[in-house]
């Protein structure tokens, strides 16, 4: 080894170098040892794009040709295929008055990423939960008023004619339906602002419940659905109601995205004791510029169908029980991940 390589290989970054005919000089041990890790002796001299993957070298060429042209530096974020985040740096390297080669820095920073997004998370679910708490209450008595103004109006039309009858028992329903949508959603704001460690769900027995509320949903009339469940899977920490509508408002957007036709696929298992729940889609997938906001509050694709509170109050729902929702790379359709924390088997 020479004297370069080991002090390239004392760097604790991700690095390698490439001259002007993309040819690369020097590839450290940590690159050898990253996602697309290679050994060294094996890449030193080939074109860049003989060794990384085809969509990589696709969209590092133009950056690349833009360092050598500029003699400016570049920075940005990439993604890795197994779902590592990188803060990546191209630094010009000048000779004679011309820039000759260009280091590519990867530094790991999805650790780093996701505690700044948790932090985030925390302060805007401790304002919410303030929040949360008070509409819950301004909400919950005019609910009950119009409950009762429902069951007054049955007992009304018992009195008049069979027409009116039919039209106020109609109605009655139609009253009694929205006032139970809002008690849902009372119920999961409130679940939101004041999450209970005790409560424990069987994500099985869920996800069955979830598919029977949608079989009648004028969006799955032409979307066929997958559901891999297994019946060993231990109680995941989450209450029933918050999972359901976690459930409930990934299906729906998927098919919403699959314009009503196409094929949901909802799988569950169990890894180093956490519980993960995927739900994919064969619809056209997110647009790279929507996945960075596709869970934020009030952040939506079709603002005429939706708020954009869907996946963010889901979310919510997750990590305030210790688990998370992530938007998972997919070649086809859109992918997510629900991973939940366990209960313990008793002994």
């Amino acid at each position: 080894m020479t004297s370069a390589e080991t002090f390239l290989d004392a760097i604790p970054i991700s690095l390698y170098v490439v001259d002007r005919e993309l040819r690369i000089v020097a590839w450290n041990r940590l690159r050898e040892e990253g996602p697309q890790g290679q050994p060294r002796a094996k890449v030193l001299g080939r074109h860049l794009k003989h060794v990384l993957h085809p969509r990589g070298f696709k969209a590092t060429l133009p950056i690349l040709e833009q360092v050598f042209r500029t003699g400016r530096a570049h920075e940005g974020t990439v993604e890795s295929r197994g779902g590592q985040l990188f803060h990546v740096r191209r630094l010009p390297v000048e000779a004679g008055g011309r820039v000759t080669h260009v280091l590519s820095w990867f530094e790991d920073v999805t650790e780093r990423r996701a505690l700044e997004m948790r932090l985030i998370a925390s302060d805007r679910l401790a304002y919410l939960g303030q929040l949360v708490a008070g509409v819950v209450h301004e909400i919950s008595n005019p609910l009950a008023g119009i409950a009762g103004c429902a069951e007054a109006l049955a007992s009304l039309a018992m009195k008049g004619d069979p027409k009116r009858k039919r039209e106020a028992d109609e109605f009655r329903r139609l009253i009694r339906s929205e006032v139970a949508r809002c008690e849902r959603l009372v119920r999961s704001l409130l679940a939101e602002a004041r999450p209970d460690a005790s409560t424990t769900a069987d994500v099985g027995a869920v996800v069955a419940t979830a598919l029977k509320l949608l079989e009648r949903h004028p969006r799955f009339e032409r979307v066929k659905v997958r559901a891999r469940v297994p019946r060993t899977l231990p109680l995941a920490r989450i209450e029933p109601d918050s999972l359901q509508q976690v459930v409930m408002a990934l299906a729906l957007n998927a098919a919403r995205a699959m314009a009503g036709s196409g094929t949901l696929t909802i799988r569950a298992s169990l890894a180093s004791r956490r519980l993960s729940l995927i739900v994919a889609d064969t619809g056209p997938g997110i647009a790279p510029a929507a996945r960075d906001h596709i869970f934020e509050p009030f952040f939506t694709t079709n603002p005429d169908e939706g708020t954009g509170l869907g996946l963010a109050i889901a979310r919510s729902l997750v990590r305030g029980r210790g688990g998370d929702l992530v938007l998972r790379p997919s070649r086809r359709g859109a992918s997510f991940r629900v991973v939940l924390a366990v209960e313990p088997a008793p002994r």
